[in-house]
């Protein structure tokens, strides 16, 4: 967190080599074996079943699912997946490109935006520091509006400080056109948090007339409203105030207010997520803070309104981050990657840090390195001791077979002795390099992990009944109903190509259950044993076509 070196005139190109291994990085995170795994059940499911009904409703206003309006968020992403849908199939890769490409390209458009106010080292580690994340690797690869909304959002802030630090009128346009993408990706959530972030920035500097002055508000709103109204306009004309309701009340602020299906958490729920999340990029922070010029005067505000703009950039960032956590934090409603916002902010703090110490190492250094080293030698400990502690489960057993734990703690004990050499030479460019190749290979032998266990034991266990259920079955066979009562996972009707699957509330309704048993058409029935004791259903007189560890499929005769 030194103050950087800042240039902000046209740069020489981007180095080829920083460039190409950033893009090397992006592949291999985030599209490789991005089919290799079934769709995550519930959300992202459901988004791609959603994308699905308007390719085949032809019906791009108004999103759907299992025959019922969908207004929770936004269409962009349904309309992102729906368009890769011809090009490359009905299948995991369409429902998760948008996400891998936004990932990529917030990557990308980090290296550039730092490059812009530090050296190329310092875009170079906040790129990276952000792409080696659990979080960045979760997001890039599932087909949800996560990924998408921050890839606008931060884009937004990128070009908003690019525009207030050197008065470029063009990037202010810039700005108010990715907001309306982040605004359409997810809501409004990404305006509330870009305005917080601005405004308590200009505040601060004492810059709130002379940008209300400088911005272009009318070619400015006029670009956001185009982006974002029409929709809007056109789902409401179609629906009614119904989705203006659900949409902005009930999915924004009730879900602020209250917690939304249990997702509940303690003030400090997002505090592990970041120290997490960012390991091992925290921790060289002691040994940068200590040996910082006036860090105190950082607190003062009067320090900050006599530098230049282009100066003032640690400050936005930190007050970045502060406006998404204690945002978040105050929401009754929390998720893991609903601090996700923040995380570009924190990647480029956490790259001033390292490049501080590259730079000028202290003292500290070689403590902070040594713990370091100390962590990952525990991590890898623990990665022999405490699988032998736990009970044998079958995806466990899978897992000791196919040597994951043993790759996983070799990685981590190597890792340990190489940061532990690199603390007795203080050389923090090979930490840099061994964190980034050890967070790489245990993020791809997980994704290999996870094609080896879906179909034994994740969302893949329902891909053959989906797969009977498409052959036996179609959307236009009115002679058939499908019923799965206690099987409410929406890659049901992706894979299926079903529209409409007939489901129930628990606890289950044994008339309504027995209403749609008793029509006069041939019944496909989805459901577990566990239902059907729950339910009070005897299907002891038939004998199902399809039984798996937990589903089964029986296939009622129209004449019964």
């Amino acid at each position: 967190m030194l103050t950087p070196k800042f240039n902000v005139q046209p740069r020489s190109p981007v180095p080829l080599l920083p460039f190409m291994s950033l893009l090397l990085l992006c592949v291999a995170l985030f599209f490789w074996q991005l089919d290799g795994y079934s769709l995550f059940n519930i959300t992202e499911a459901k988004q791609a079943e959603i994308a699905r009904q308007i390719w085949v409703r032809h019906d791009w206003i108004t999103p759907v699912y299992n025959g019922d309006t969908y207004f929770d968020k936004p269409i962009l992403l349904h309309w992102l997946i729906a368009l890769g849908f011809p090009v490359v199939g009905l299948n995991e890769w369409a429902v998760r490109l948008p996400s891998a490409l936004s990932a990529s390209a917030l990557i990308l458009g980090t290296y550039f935006f730092t490059a812009q106010f530090a050296t190329q080292r310092t875009a170079l580690l906040a790129a990276t520091i952000l792409a080696a994340n659990p979080l960045t690797f979760a997001l890039g690869r599932t087909g949800q509006h996560d990924m998408l909304m921050v890839c606008f959002m931060t884009g937004a802030l990128y070009c908003w400080y690019w525009a207030y630090s050197t008065g470029t009128h063009w990037r202010y346009l810039a700005f108010f056109a990715l907001l309306g993408l982040a605004v359409f990706a997810k809501g409004p959530l990404a305006l509330v948090l870009c305005g917080l972030a601005i405004a308590l920035f200009l505040l601060a500097v004492g810059q709130c007339k002379a940008q209300l002055i400088a911005t272009p508000w009318l070619p400015g709103l006029l670009i956001f409203g185009s982006i974002t109204l029409p929709w809007y306009i056109l789902v409401i004309w179609a629906n009614g105030w119904e989705f203006a309701s659900n949409a902005f009340l009930y999915n924004n602020v009730d879900r602020f207010v209250s917690p939304n299906l249990n997702q509940v958490g303690p003030w400090y729920y997002y505090l592990p997520l970041l120290i997490i999340g960012f390991f091992p990029w925290i921790g060289l922070f002691p040994a940068t803070w200590s040996t910082l010029r006036n860090r105190w005067a950082w607190l003062r505000l009067r320090y900050w309104r006599h530098r230049a703009p282009v100066q003032q950039i640690n400050l936005f960032m930190v007050i970045w981050v502060l406006v998404v956590v204690l945002f978040m934090s105050a929401s009754a409603t929390k998720l893991p990657w609903y601090i996700y916002p923040s995380f570009p902010a924190i990647a480029y703090l956490c790259a001033q840090a390292w490049e501080q110490q590259i730079e000028h190492s202290n003292r500290w250094l070689k403590l902070n390195l040594l713990a370091l080293s100390g962590l990952y030698l525990f991590l890898g400990i623990g990665l022999i001791v405490i699988p032998r502690l736990l009970p044998q489960t079958p995806i466990l057993q899978s897992i000791e077979k196919a040597g994951t734990l043993q790759l996983w703690a070799i990685v981590h004990l190597i890792t340990a002795l190489v940061i532990g050499i690199s603390a007795v030479r203080k050389q923090v460019i090979w930490v840099w390099v061994i964190s980034v190749i050890t967070f790489s290979i245990i993020a791809l032998d997980t994704v290999h992990q996870l094609t080896l266990l879906d179909r034994p034991f994740l969302g893949g266990r329902l891909l053959a009944i989906a797969d009977i259920l498409h052959q036996e079955t179609c959307d236009t066979c009115v002679n058939d109903v499908t019923i799965a009562p206690g099987v409410n996972e929406p890659s049901l009707n992706f894979y299926s190509r079903l529209s409409v699957i007939k489901r129930f509330d628990e606890p289950f309704d044994l008339s309504a259950i027995q209403i749609q048993l008793n029509q006069p058409k041939r019944i496909l029935f989805v459901t577990t044993d566990e239902t059907l004791n729950k339910a009070g259903l005897d299907f002891s007189q038939e004998k199902p076509v399809y039984v798996s560890d937990i589903y089964k499929l029986f296939i009622l005769p129209k004449h019964r």
